[in-house]
């Protein structure tokens, strides 16, 4: 009769889904190249834009991880999230099927798709009038909102996602050999619940605030020129889609692997 293959459960399944997916993301941005009108903007670009985006990229994570996470998580419904989350887990807990485990991810892409859209708004409407530094803070708390909504949609506090924000967008907007090193990072620490570092949130904000004026010196620079800048403006929920799609992978990730080591699957 030959060996029976194991059956595999729900859980087995959705991670096998996820896994792929992951590498999608990995395989197409690790083999991203700017273009040839990219290139040009970035090297035509004088040195003091770039430092200005940086700059104001940073002051807009300081002001709203100091300021503005409530307001973020009001926004974005956060105590009906959180009660969608825990009636998930129990339909989940009673019994563990792709229907129930596809629950949290809805509920994740519902959150994103909305940030995305109301993005895209926000960068032509300002882009359409030559406003690009105006537009920063608006996109930084749009950005932080969509990763903490994501989170929460898998039961993780934004309170407590700081830190893992800050990493979650550097390493989603690196393109290059360099994002599966940043990635194995951030898959360390999911596997182990701790980082294998010190890491210091003044250097993390920093970091997060290179990667997003580098992702966005192109659409902000063109941004800058009335009219053609609705163009650019669109580029912020291109970014913003780019780093909701990240996330939702990694918050899945822990959430999936917790779920195994508590032995709720």
């Amino acid at each position: 009769m030959g060996i029976l293959k194991q059956e595999k459960t729900a859980w087995d399944k959705a991670y096998r889904a996820l896994w792929r997916r992951e590498e999608r993301f990995l395989r197409h941005y690790e083999k991203k190249e700017p273009s040839a009108l990219e290139r040009k903007i970035a090297s035509a670009a004088p040195d003091a834009i770039v430092e200005t985006l940086h700059t104001a990229f940073v002051k807009a994570f300081g002001v709203v991880f100091e300021k503005g996470t409530g307001a973020i998580l009001k926004a974005g419904g956060v105590d009906k999230r959180r009660i969608d989350y825990e009636v998930n887990v129990l339909a989940a807990d009673q019994q563990e099927d792709k229907k129930t485990l596809k629950a949290f991810s809805k509920a994740a892409s519902r959150a994103g798709a909305g940030n995305v859209l109301l993005s895209g708004a926000a960068g032509i409407g300002m882009g359409a009038f030559g406003v690009m530094l105006p537009d920063v803070p608006l996109f930084t708390a749009m950005l932080l909102k969509t990763v903490y909504e994501t989170g929460e949609s898998y039961g993780y506090r934004a309170e407590e996602e700081k830190l893992f924000a800050l990493r979650l967008v550097n390493t989603a907007l690196t393109d290059g050999p360099s994002l599966r090193k940043k990635d194995a990072w951030l898959n360390r620490y999911i596997q182990e619940g701790q980082w294998p570092d010190v890491p210091d949130m003044k250097e993390e904000m920093d970091a997060a605030a290179r990667s997003l004026s580098r992702a966005v010196l192109y659409s902000k620079a063109v941004q800058n020129v009335p009219v053609v800048g609705a163009v650019g403006g669109a580029g912020d929920a291109v970014i913003l889609s780019r780093v909701q799609k990240y996330a939702a992978i990694k918050y899945q990730k822990r959430f999936l692997i917790r779920r195994k080591l508590s032995g709720q699957q």
